[in-house]
């Protein structure tokens, strides 16, 4: 995988240079789409490998528009807020808790979700190796876990399901909550034991566990979260109708375009679709119950 991705940066720095700057510059008559995001929510991708993969599936899909995406990627999603509100930004392409709070500052009909792996809601799994003996979550008090960066949802879950238990949050019930580069580094880890569970994607579950058999029989699913949308893409809100109806199906149809095939595949980025009314209403009950519990649990 991360061979896959060195060969399409090597790729991606030939066709810039070799074709000039129009991939920054265009002609006279491109637009450029400034999109930002995080590295909070960057999932199982460094800041290279984002702004790669982006104007490579971003770009080559909408080849045939006069417009054109650049990445800027930012250490938060508090700045990557700041320079959406002071209008640097066309898009942001966000977690779906973050999303939800900037959402009055973007265009409901150009939101879309971004999946990963076979389900547009995937589900969060709470792993443990089954010879530790550890089947529920109330046994983790004061064990280590491992969880990836730009998981904020999968984050919210665990808390979530820890207060359902009357349980503290995972930064005071944990001894250790070690944050991973990526999902797969999480499930290694706990296949290794330097950790006691982790928190990771079913699709990233499934891929470890087909790679190593030996996974698949060690490492139990002790808890599983309702389906949830995980990351968003949105253009901002004064983004005209006409240009999101220009872009839209180049977006939307990008996954039945056999050239981006493999660059989908190898950034695990599986289609875009359109957020609609209920999309995102699991995530929005989660916050909801969160917001509940953690009164609750304040009060004396």
């Amino acid at each position: 995988m991360r061979l896959q991705k060195a060969l399409l940066y090597t790729l991606f720095v030939a066709l810039l240079f070799g074709q000039g700057v129009a991939v920054i510059h265009g002609d006279e008559h491109e637009v450029t789409i400034i999109a930002g995001t995080s590295e909070e929510s960057l999932l199982d991708s460094t800041v290279t490998e984002a702004k790669i993969s982006f104007s490579l599936l971003f770009n080559e899909a909408i080849e045939k528009t006069n417009e054109r995406f650049i990445l800027e990627v930012y250490e938060t999603n508090e700045q990557l807020q700041s320079q959406l509100l002071a209008g640097e930004l066309d898009a942001v392409f966000t977690n779906t808790i973050h999303y939800l709070q900037v959402k009055d500052h973007l265009n409901p009909n150009g939101s879309y979700v971004v999946q990963h792996g076979p389900s547009v809601k995937p589900k969060y799994y709470l792993l443990t190796k089954k010879s530790s003996g550890i089947e529920r979550v109330d046994q983790l008090s004061g064990k280590r876990i491992a969880i990836p960066q730009g998981y904020a949802v999968g984050e919210l879950f665990l808390d979530v399901l820890l207060m359902r238990h009357g349980l503290p949050k995972s930064d005071r019930f944990f001894s250790e909550v070690r944050m991973t580069s990526d999902s797969n580094s999480s499930v290694i880890n706990l296949f290794f034991e330097s950790v006691d569970a982790a928190l990771v994607l079913d699709y990233a579950y499934d891929v470890a566990t087909e790679l190593n058999l030996q996974m698949k029989k060690q490492l139990g699913v002790i808890e599983v979260s309702q389906p949830l949308v995980h990351q968003v893409v949105s253009v901002r809100s004064d983004f005209s109708q006409q240009r999101i109806d220009g872009l839209e199906p180049y977006v939307l149809n990008m996954h039945n375009t056999p050239k981006l095939h493999e660059t989908m595949k190898t950034f695990r980025i599986t289609a875009m679709k359109k957020v609609k009314e209920n999309t995102l209403a699991e995530v929005q009950q989660l916050i909801s119950e969160y917001r509940r519990l953690s009164s609750k649990s304040e009060s004396p």
